[in-house]
C-alpha cells in the first residue's frame, strides 16, 4: 500500500507558499545548464515574432490596424502581434506547464499530501515571469512609439482575469491528464488548432461573416482566448477600453473556468500519488 501522508486540506490561501516554492524550483530549473540562461525566454519568442511576421505581414501584406493612425507598416504588425502571442504563449505555455509540472511532482506526492493545484499553478507562476518580461519590452515599445494612454491602467485588471482563466484551466486538464494519458496528446493538438483559429496572426475583419449560414466571425471572436487577445490589444494597442460586453464576456470566461477547476479538483483532484 502507498504511504502517502493524507492531511485535511487547507484553505487555497494558505497553500500560497507551496505554489511559490513550486514556482522557484521551475524558474531555477528551466534554463539550468544552459548557456544563455534567462535569454532564452526572450530568443524564443522573438524569433517566432519574427517568423510570423516576415511571412503574414511581409509575405502576404497583412494589415493591422494602425496605432493612432501615425504609423502603418510591418514594423506596426510586428507590434500588434507581438501582443497576441503574449497572451495567447502564456495560456498555452502555462497549460503544458501545468500538465508536466503535476506528472513531475508525482514521487513526492506519494510521500506527502498537498493539494494537486500546487504544482500546476507553481508552473504557471514560473510561466508568467516568463510572460511578465515579454510584456514588458512589447510596453516599452509602445512607449518610445508615444502610443500610450489612461487605458494602460486597466492592465492590472485584465492581468487578473487573464490569470485566473489560464490557471484554471491547467488545473483541470492536469488532473484530467493524470486519470486519462492521451489527454495531454489530444490538448497539443487541441492548442495547435486553437492557436490557428483564433485571430492571432490574422486581422479577423477578414473572416467572413457568415459561412455555410454560420455567423464565423462572431464565433471565432467569441471564443475565450480571442476575448482576451482582444481586450489585451484594445487596451495597449488601440488605446480602447474595450466594450462592456468585451469585459463581461472575460468575467464569464473567468468564472466557469473557475468553478470548474472547483469542481474537478475535488471531484478527481484527491489521491493521485496512487496514480502518478
Amino acid at each position: 500500500m502507498s504511504k502517502t501522508n493524507v492531511r485535511a486540506p487547507q484553505p487555497f490561501w494558505k497553500q500560497w507558499g507551496l505554489i511559490k516554492a513550486f514556482g522557484e524550483r521551475d524558474l531555477k530549473s528551466k534554463f539550468n545548464g544552459t548557456a544563455l540562461g534567462w535569454l532564452w525566454s526572450l530568443v524564443v519568442p522573438l524569433a517566432s515574432l519574427g517568423i510570423y511576421t516576415l511571412i503574414f505581414g511581409g509575405l502576404f501584406q497583412m494589415q493591422p490596424p494602425g496605432i493612432a493612425s501615425r504609423h502603418e507598416g510591418v514594423g506596426v504588425f510586428a507590434i500588434w502581434l507581438f501582443a497576441g502571442l503574449t497572451v495567447w504563449g502564456f495560456f498555452q505555455n502555462s497549460i503544458n506547464a501545468g500538465i508536466n509540472g503535476l506528472l513531475g511532482s508525482g514521487g513526492l506526492l506519494q510521500k506527502v499530501y498537498f493539494p494537486a493545484y500546487s504544482p500546476v499553478l507553481g508552473s504557471c507562476m514560473a510561466v508568467g515571469v516568463q510572460s511578465l518580461i515579454e510584456m514588458g519590452i512589447l510596453l516599452v515599445v509602445l512607449l518610445f512609439l508615444t502610443n500610450i494612454g489612461w487605458t494602460w491602467l486597466l492592465i492590472p485588471f485584465f492581468l487578473v482575469l487573464l490569470t485566473v482563466f489560464t490557471g484554471a484551466v491547467s488545473v483541470m486538464l492536469a488532473i484530467w491528464n493524470v486519470h486519462v494519458r492521451d489527454l495531454a496528446h489530444l490538448v497539443g493538438v487541441i492548442l495547435n488548432l486553437m492557436f490557428y483559429a483564433t485571430p492571432i496572426i490574422y486581422n479577423p475583419s477578414i473572416i467572413p461573416e457568415t459561412v455555410f449560414g454560420l455567423p464565423a466571425r462572431t464565433i471565432i471572436e467569441a471564443m475565450p482566448v480571442a476575448e482576451f487577445i482582444g481586450l489585451f490589444r484594445s487596451l495597449v494597442y488601440e488605446l480602447n477600453p474595450g466594450s462592456i460586453g468585451t469585459w463581461l464576456a472575460a468575467l464569464a470566461w473567468t468564472v466557469l473556468a473557475l468553478l470548474g477547476a472547483v469542481w474537478v479538483t475535488r471531484r478527481w483532484g484527491s489521491d493521485l500519488g496512487e496514480r502518478i
